[in-house]
């Protein structure tokens, strides 16, 4: 793997903003809020079972412990990541 795919470009952060403000969207739109538990499939907001650096699923402000998310549906890893993420705040 070269140096180049390690970075996050900028190019790459702004895709994730707007598939996840996509997302937001798409349930408000559908008439469903985001503090519903489970409303969308981890594919459709990229889920994996492995952190992004140092964002994870536990860090998140949409995750409900021990293995539930308030944006995406079905059992999600502490240690997981999506483009969903917001960080907790302090």
């Amino acid at each position: 793997m070269n140096e180049k795919s390690k970075t996050i470009t900028r190019r790459d952060m702004l895709k994730n903003m707007v598939a996840g403000a996509g997302a937001v969207a798409v349930t408000t739109m559908m008439g469903v809020g985001v503090a519903d538990a489970g409303v969308m499939a981890k594919a459709a907001v990229q889920y994996q079972d492995t952190p992004k650096g140092k964002d994870r699923c536990s860090t998140c402000a949409n995750f409900i412990a021990p293995h539930s998310c308030k944006v995406v549906a079905g059992n999600i890893s502490p240690n997981g990541w999506c483009i969903a993420f917001v960080p907790k705040s302090a």
